[in-house]
């Protein structure tokens, strides 16, 4: 009897043995990273290898930090057979320096066992240093500023609407100034005196006042052609103090004024806006010669007035005459 009992403990004891390193095999982890040398905001993957028997289940832990380095996304657990499992934890480091990416744990549960355990990977080391600046090259930005192409239709668009306004604009300008022109026409008083006697006498002071003579061409230019644009406005009643030397031309063609004052005109303005606008230098003959070209404008287009003779004066001259 004790014999049999005997065989029977000894037989036990065999097979707790024989089932005690499956069902108690370890699980361990290990950590490897592709490299010891990265650059600051580098993305760092860890990867684990998990080692275990077979049915276990894992789950990660830990927060968004591992150490000084900051977690920035973890892989999901894939098997690899049935005592491999596999998964990733991508890290980073925003300043530079050598530091230890601690151990990651995960917990774990045995089959038939409600209970959680944990197993930590080891420790692993990585340098971060930042970019090496050449001090001899330019200092510029590592990605050059990105271009936002602007679409056909937009540019159309904006081109439209600026010529849209353009358009409005100069139409509402012929517009005030053609009811400018015709109130100016209705409500204006004629000057009392003759426009070429104000025109010459203007001349006159101008030409005492030896402005071209002391350098002062521009001043000279602009006043010369303000005297013949007044002159203009008040004898023909064109708004020639307002308009541009083109303008100005057009209204005397239109009262078919003869080839040779018009070119006479022409020339007047178109010399002044040269010194006025293009900084021309005419020389001392030039200077003189607006002079005499507006002298000669304005006599040649003054209005005469024709004094009535006398019936009985013009019948004794008519006798005479006979």
């Amino acid at each position: 009897m004790r014999a049999m009992i005997r065989l029977l403990f000894t037989v036990v004891a065999v097979a707790f043995v024989a089932l005690l390193p499956a069902q108690a095999q370890e699980v361990t982890a290990r950590a490897q990273i592709d490299s010891t040398q990265y650059l600051v905001g580098d993305a760092i993957t860890v990867h684990v290898t998990l080692s275990h028997p077979a049915g276990i289940t894992f789950q990660p832990t830990g927060g968004d930090s591992l150490g000084s380095f900051t977690v920035i996304g973890r892989e999901p657990f894939r098997q690899r057979g049935e005592t491999e499992t596999l998964t990733e934890v991508v890290v980073a480091k925003y300043d530079s320096g050598g530091a230890a990416i601690p151990a990651i744990s995960f917990l774990y549960s045995l089959p038939g066992d409600s209970g959680s355990r944990t197993v930590s990977t080891n420790d692993l080391f990585a340098s971060v240093r930042t970019v090496p600046v050449d001090t001899a090259q330019e200092i510029r930005d590592l990605k050059p500023p990105l271009s936002i192409p602007i679409p056909l239709w937009e540019i159309a668009l904006y081109a439209g609407a600026v010529l849209l306004a353009c358009a409005l604009g100069y139409f509402l300008y012929r517009y005030w100034k053609k009811k400018r022109q015709a109130q100016g026409g209705e409500t204006s008083i004629p000057s009392l005196r003759p426009a070429h006697i104000i025109a010459l006498e203007e001349l006159g002071r101008l030409k005492d006042r030896h402005l071209w003579q002391q350098g002062l061409i521009k001043q000279y230019y602009s006043e010369v052609t303000e005297i013949f644009r007044r002159y203009v406005e008040n004898r023909y009643r064109l708004m020639a103090l307002e308009e541009t030397t083109d303008e100005i031309l057009d209204g005397l063609r239109k009262l078919r004024m003869s080839d040779d004052l018009l070119g006479r005109g022409r020339d007047i303005l178109r010399q002044a806006d040269l010194v006025k606008f293009a900084k021309h230098q005419p020389g001392v003959a030039e200077h003189e010669e607006t002079m005499k070209y507006v002298y000669d404008f304005v006599d040649r287009t003054k209005i005469v007035e024709m004094t009535p003779v006398p019936a009985s004066e013009a019948k004794g001259k008519a006798h005479v005459a006979h």
